[in-house]
């Protein structure tokens, strides 16, 4: 004979013959298996590319996930999954290029950040320098220059210090006819 039983018991050895004992765990045992079953499937609820729809405005909640009303579910997913990097560079030109090019599609060179976040005291201020924070943004000539003149307020609002003014600029690229600039 073995010195140990063939399946393990749920209670300590000492309580092994007790039949009293072995009802009850098995009935706590059965009581909590719903519970168990949830608790293994938590790793899908709080990923966010596996969750289900309904659970993706408390994943919001719960990571401080920066979305905007209109914002389909895949830019919702990303915004999800992104949260936990924005939150470590909150504040920094790169957090701010990270949103724009992952959730809004804006490449770097699309985006420019005049950021003066160098520290200055009073004595050694450079001459003119002004301590404003300003984004230009260079789009499609074919799109609606107001709408992302807010969609960018919002962005740089988000990420921008809260003692630094700011100001954003939406400039619409020069179409291509296929001529060269001169001619």
């Amino acid at each position: 004979m073995p010195p140990f039983p063939a399946r393990p018991l749920p209670l300590p050895t000492v309580y092994g013959r007790d039949t009293v004992a072995q009802a009850f765990a098995a009935a706590i045992g059965e009581t909590l298996a719903p519970v168990e079953e949830r608790v293994d499937g938590l790793d899908a609820v709080l990923d966010p590319w596996r969750a289900p729809p309904a659970f993706l405005d408390w994943l919001i909640a719960i990571t401080d996930a920066r979305v905007e009303p209109g914002w389909d579910e895949i830019r919702r997913r990303k915004a999800i999954d992104l949260a936990p990097r924005l939150a470590a560079y909150r504040g920094t030109p790169y957090g701010l290029r990270l949103e724009a090019r992952e959730i809004l599609g804006w490449t770097d060179d699309m985006l420019v950040i005049d950021d003066p976040g160098l520290v200055f005291t009073d004595d050694d201020l450079p001459p003119g320098a002004g301590r404003m924070l300003t984004v230009t943004l260079t789009a499609p000539p074919d799109t609606d220059q107001r709408a992302l003149e807010s969609r960018l307020t919002r962005l740089v609002a988000a990420h921008c210090p809260a003692h630094l003014p700011f100001k954003v600029v939406v400039t619409l690229a020069q179409a291509f006819d296929g001529r060269s600039p001169q001619g």
